[in-house]
């Protein structure tokens, strides 16, 4: 039989990423890169988001790196884009700031999810929590999905008045079934880990 990985939470100390991003490299050729703002339960901002494709690149450019998994530090794995940031987009609607803001924030996340696409490396999401909205989004870009029992997930978009951004509406149909896409897509309702696995998105 094969030999079981164990994943073990970062030791502290292990980065080589600013401080929202852990990025460890095991001897088994593992790399662990975790989203760590538990504090506000790993919801993303710019920073942190080009912080995180950077460590993927980094892992896909290390010979010493056979398999990628991210994963969340505390009880979430990602709660979507920080609230803040959501805010200074839409604030100024009819004003510079918030237009400039959406305009790099788009641009940015076009550019980095085609880069992901490429990469050679497998890519396993280890969804130790809560993942909604552009959280459930880094997670389905992933390759393999592996999910806690009592993990909640929802794209949450339609609840914003939003459409399936980051290219999930291509996506998703193509990992779960278009029926089952428009449900979670239309609804945003929330799906516990166990029917996540039902359904087919772990």
């Amino acid at each position: 039989p094969g030999r079981r990985l164990e994943y073990r939470p970062p030791s502290a100390g292990n980065s080589g990423m600013g401080s929202a991003i852990l990025y460890e490299v095991r001897a088994d050729g593992v790399c662990i890169v975790t989203l760590n703002r538990p504090h506000r339960h790993n919801a993303l901002t710019m920073a942190m988001q080009s912080e995180y494709f950077e460590a993927l690149h980094q892992a896909e450019a290390d010979a010493n790196v056979t398999v990628i998994v991210v994963t969340g530090a505390g009880r979430a794995f990602c709660v979507g884009a920080d609230m803040d940031l959501l805010t200074s987009i839409t604030a100024g609607s009819g004003g510079d700031t918030g237009s400039d803001t959406e305009a790099v924030w788009r641009q940015q996340k076009a550019l980095e999810q085609a880069q992901l696409v490429a990469l050679t490396k497998p890519v396993i999401a280890a969804i130790n929590g809560a993942a909604a909205g552009l959280g459930l989004v880094l997670a389905l870009w992933c390759d393999l999905r592996f999910v806690s029992a009592d993990a909640k997930l929802t794209f949450s978009f339609s609840k914003r008045g939003l459409v399936a951004e980051h290219g999930i509406s291509w996506l998703l149909p193509r990992v779960v079934g278009a029926s089952r896409a428009l449900d979670l897509l239309l609804s945003s309702r929330v799906v516990q880990g166990t029917e996540a696995v039902a359904l087919g998105l772990a």
